[in-house]
């Protein structure tokens, strides 16, 4: 009776045992097919969203420069700028407003950029923020308690308001860059927020990027086995930052 179980409990031993094993392996191939290391309950906070292999898009514009390879063999030819073609390829993704074929006569008299800040009756053109808008109402501060209220005249209220958005407004800072011959058109107008100064009341806001748009490029792309083999001119997508706004970092 005692032997038999003895043996009843190495079966049950050796099976807690293989279990625990297999789970092992399969938690270590799973994590091998993400792409990463072995990882501990302790060891999940310091592993980025990103951990796999494949490239993932960056939220950061404008985006950093491409690294190319310096052998003319990648180059295109003078047969493959051809201007009509080129432009037939394209389509209707030309947008004059973001891309060039020659150098811009903006980016001649505005080497460093220019400042997208436009004015309209004393303040920044579009739309209205809302703490600008409900600026000087009445603020209630609990049950039974008269409200606070701003007691000047409309038209100097109008002028706070006017000072407040600008202040916080946030515009765009535009400057043509030149991609090089392996893109076409290979001048396009990127967009960055300027982050000179905070721009909140009080201080600790600054401006970030609040909206974008892509456009249509030629790539000028090799798939050959050889150096400067099999190449033509594909489509790729680029980002373009068109709004700033006011923000935490």
């Amino acid at each position: 009776m005692n032997l038999y179980r003895f043996i009843l409990n190495c079966v049950v031993l050796l099976f807690w045992m293989h279990r625990k094993v297999t789970g092992q392996s399969s938690r270590d191939a799973w994590n091998r097919l993400r792409g990463g290391t072995p990882f501990e309950p302790e060891e999940r906070n310091s592993i980025s969203f990103h951990d796999g292999t494949r490239p993932f898009p960056s939220n950061q514009l404008p985006i950093i420069d491409l690294e190319e390879n310096p052998n003319p063999l990648y180059d295109p030819k003078a047969e493959d700028l051809d201007y009509r073609r080129l432009r037939r390829l394209l389509g209707r993704d030309f947008d004059r407003d973001y891309m060039s074929t020659v150098r811009p006569l903006e980016h001649v008299l505005h080497r460093n950029g220019t400042l997208d800040f436009k004015i309209r009756k004393g303040r920044p053109k579009g739309r209205r923020p809302y703490f600008v808008k409900y600026f000087g109402r009445p603020v209630y501060t609990g049950e039974n308690q008269k409200s606070i209220r701003l007691k000047i005249k409309r038209e100097d209220r109008k002028k706070v308001q006017k000072y407040l958005w600008s202040y916080t407004h946030c515009p765009v800072f535009h400057t043509w860059k030149d991609l090089g011959i392996r893109f076409w058109p290979r001048w396009i107008r990127e967009g960055q927020c300027y982050r000179g100064r905070s721009c909140s009341i009080p201080p600790g806001m600054y401006c970030q990027q609040s909206d974008s748009t892509r456009i249509t490029l030629l790539r000028w792309y090799c798939r050959g086995p050889e150096v400067g083999t099999n190449c033509s001119w594909i489509k790729v997508q680029y980002p373009i930052l068109t709004e700033c706004a006011c923000s935490c970092s």
